[in-house]
């Protein structure tokens, strides 16, 4: 027999913005005056959401998703203007600022994207369609395991499997955004291949990518395919993942990865080129690895016709540095750099 809605106050302080998500909310650092710890609290204006029973839907959401890979929730409250959500704090941040830092190898990048993508089953599973899948919402928890967040765009699936999101975020729009209303999980796939597009070959090659004339430029590079470019990845990602990110990419949607189970699936399969590390700057580009007992370095600089590549070892004991003569080379054109650059890639 119910005992009646019973209502107490929580008391916390707000100590640092750390996130604004568009204009409809706000993110803070904040400290939770009854438990005594760190939390975060994204702050949302009842202004800003139409109808009262949709006050706590992420809440509720974050709630019903309850996984190892899928942000959750400690608590949720009101007072007169706001709604607050109060989530754990993750002091990593985002994958968007770990790529920031440093380009990740392709097999950080699998473990990342095999762990949101677990979560993102997890979502599925439940019944509702995240619709907002980017770097900027996948946390890095403090086991460094990514974690999926920010379901402020999430609906819950009809019976056929469709929904329709309120809003898109207009950096990551699949083709079928403008041929139908209603979505299904196949949406989420195509944000998860775009997602693994930037973590592979960095956001800058991604927002470079942005320069179009008009909006229907914009628009109409989407729906053929043409954007992003699926043809240029950075030459250490393998071929099995080009090919494995293209399809979630497909225009087509019965061309994707029909499932998320699927996409891990393929993505388990890659063994290729795993810890190469690359950097970049305006003369050169490298490429690092380090094994049991040495360091790999392979650099590139110059413009075709005169491309050289320049690989060498340095051993941990000694500490001497030596040039790998059958991997190192001078004068090539571009299409000769790329065919040397890979197989020294392969079999260093």
């Amino acid at each position: 027999m119910p005992l009646g809605l019973q209502t107490a106050q929580l008391n916390f302080e707000a100590k640092t913005e750390i996130g604004q998500e568009g204009r409809n909310s706000k993110v803070y650092l904040a400290h939770d005056k009854q438990l005594d710890g760190e939390l975060v609290i994204k702050e949302v204006p009842k202004s800003k959401i139409p109808h009262a029973t949709q006050y706590y839907t992420e809440a509720k959401i974050l709630h019903a998703s309850s996984h190892p890979n899928v942000c959750g929730i400690n608590y949720g409250c009101s007072d007169t203007d706001n709604i607050y959500m109060a989530m754990p704090y993750y002091k990593n941040g985002s994958l968007k600022k770990l790529m920031g830092t440093k380009h990740l190898t392709i097999r950080e990048t699998l473990r990342y994207a095999i762990q949101f993508l677990s979560g993102l089953n997890n979502v599925h599973s439940k019944g509702l369609i995240h619709f907002d899948i980017k770097p900027d919402n996948i946390l890095i928890s403090d086991s460094d395991e990514a974690i999926l967040a920010d379901f402020g765009l999430a609906k819950a699936m009809d019976r056929l499997g469709f929904a329709t999101p309120d809003k898109l975020y207009p950096k990551g729009i699949p083709p079928e955004t403008f041929t139908s209303t209603d979505k299904t999980i196949l949406f989420d796939i195509y944000l998860c291949g775009l997602t693994l597009y930037r973590i592979v070959n960095g956001d800058s090659h991604y927002l470079s990518q942005f320069a179009f004339p008009t909006q229907p430029d914009y628009i109409n590079a989407i729906k053929s395919g043409n954007f992003p470019d699926r043809s240029s990845y950075l030459p250490h990602v393998p071929l099995k993942m080009q090919r494995t990110i293209n399809k979630a990419l497909s225009v087509n949607t019965l061309d994707r990865h029909q499932s998320v189970l699927e996409l891990i699936n393929e993505l388990s399969d890659i063994d290729e080129n795993l810890d190469w590390r690359y950097e970049n700057n305006t003369t050169t580009q490298k490429w690092t690895k380090s094994l049991t007992d040495k360091s790999l370095e392979i650099t590139m600089f110059g413009v075709s016709p005169n491309i050289a590549i320049e690989s060498k070892k340095t051993m941990f004991t000694s500490g001497n540095t030596t040039s790998i003569s059958g991997h190192s080379h001078i004068n090539l054109s571009n299409s000769i750099f790329f065919s040397k650059l890979k197989k020294a890639l392969k079999e260093l």
